[in-house]
């Protein structure tokens, strides 16, 4: 029996509280960003797909090893001052991989480096959001990733308009950079109201994490499994089911990117009013009607409307996942936004790579049933392991 959550309230939309909103706007942006750059690259240094989609798993990697050592860092120098690290660090890996006539090693070490920080900005981000917004956590994080999801369709836009200027394709990178640098400037020399030393070392003295937190990271890693195997293999299932061209199938997917932004924004405003349990199965129902609307046909304005009916229904479920495991953790913010983004990574590099190897074998169109799997794992986590009472964080 699922017991009542806390209290919903509105967020607070302070001064630190907007600092994070627009850093993490700024990471989506070069997340999108960059994977509009590949084809780009790729020309540019006359590689093979092969040798440039090492860029990607460079990422994931980098990705990975940031969600490792970032609770540690915290641990050891405080959120405030990690955040500023990566925040900068970030920045500089996105020039790095911008350098021109670099090699395809250099701008491989550039987007693991730029994954490896970026996801320690985004670890301290969730864990400040959750700490300072306190029962408006939910909701925070809601909104903060509405704002994302609205930046990721302006990253891609952005590289777009650089190729027709003198530019190029670093337009959307840079613009990303500066953003960063620009938000750190305006965050001044106190970083200490984003978390210190001292919290950190009290929170590492709390106690070990509880182990039912594992329910809701396997949850995590069943929605990022869903989230991540769409938008990686979506425009191929346009080519395959509705012969789409390369490019109009790589556009086509801003609809599922449409569907997110609409339903982190919708989804911030119902969590300030109804618990976030009931939300995240919603979710999943809505997602698993927006799949069946676009796998079963082959007409396009259906397909892309499912996929806007897929996006609408996933859009929530990385941020509300984060809130869920977070409350789970005993009071353990950092330690558990740190084993969210492990969780998430591992899926983001195992769930695409199995449905690849499946559409290989079995074409894209059956392999796409691993989708739907996953919403069902994910259903009956939430079923069968309901989030219990939230006691209060022990001293």
């Amino acid at each position: 029996m699922t017991a009542p959550e806390e209290v919903a309230t509105r967020p607070v939309r302070d001064r630190p509280t907007w600092l994070v909103y627009l850093q993490l706007s700024s990471w989506a942006w070069f997340l999108y960003a960059f994977g509009a750059t590949q084809a780009l690259l790729r020309d540019e240094q006359g590689t093979t797909k092969s040798i440039a989609s090492l860029h990607g798993s460079s990422f994931a990697v980098g990705g990975l090893i940031g969600a490792i050592v970032t609770a540690p860092a915290i641990r050891r120098f405080g959120r405030g001052v990690v955040m500023r690290i990566t925040a900068v660090a970030t920045a500089a890996s996105m020039l790095l991989y911008t350098a021109p006539h670099a090699s395809p090693v250099i701008t491989m070490l550039a987007a693991a480096l730029a994954c490896l920080f970026g996801t320690g900005l985004l670890i301290c981000i969730n864990a400040f959001l959750l700490d300072h917004q306190g029962h408006a956590g939910a909701a925070a994080i809601t909104e903060a990733n509405a704002m994302a999801a609205f930046a990721t369709l302006l990253g891609p836009l952005a590289v777009g308009i650089g190729v027709g200027t003198i530019f190029g394709w670093r337009l959307g990178i840079w613009t990303a950079m500066i953003a960063m640098i620009a938000l750190e400037v305006v965050r001044g020399r106190h970083v200490s109201a984003f978390g210190t030393r001292e919290q950190a070392v009290h929170e590492s003295q709390i106690g070990r994490m509880p182990r039912s937190i594992g329910w809701s990271l396997g949850l995590i890693a069943c929605f990022l499994s869903t989230e991540f195997s769409v938008t990686f293999w979506g425009a191929d299932l346009l080519r395959d089911r509705c012969d789409f061209g390369p490019a109009a199938a790589a556009a086509s997917l801003a609809s599922i990117c449409g569907g997110m932004f609409v339903g982190r924004l919708v989804g911030a405003r119902v969590a300030q009013m109804v618990a976030s349990e009931i939300i995240l199965r919603g979710s999943v129902v809505v997602a698993f009607t927006g799949f069946v609307l676009m796998w079963i046909p082959t007409v396009w304005p259906l397909v892309l409307a499912g996929m806007f009916v897929v996006g609408l229904g996933i859009g929530v479920q990385w941020p509300m996942g984060v809130a869920r495991a977070v409350r789970a953790s005993d009071g353990l913010t950092d330690r558990a936004a740190a084993y969210c983004s492990i969780s998430g990574s591992i899926a983001i590099i195992i769930a695409p790579v199995l449905l690849g190897t499946l559409a290989d074998r079995f074409g894209v169109h059956t392999a796409f049933l691993v989708v739907p799997a996953f919403m069902v794992c994910a259903l009956a986590l939430l079923l069968v392991r309901p989030e219990a009472v939230a006691h209060p964080p022990r001293s």
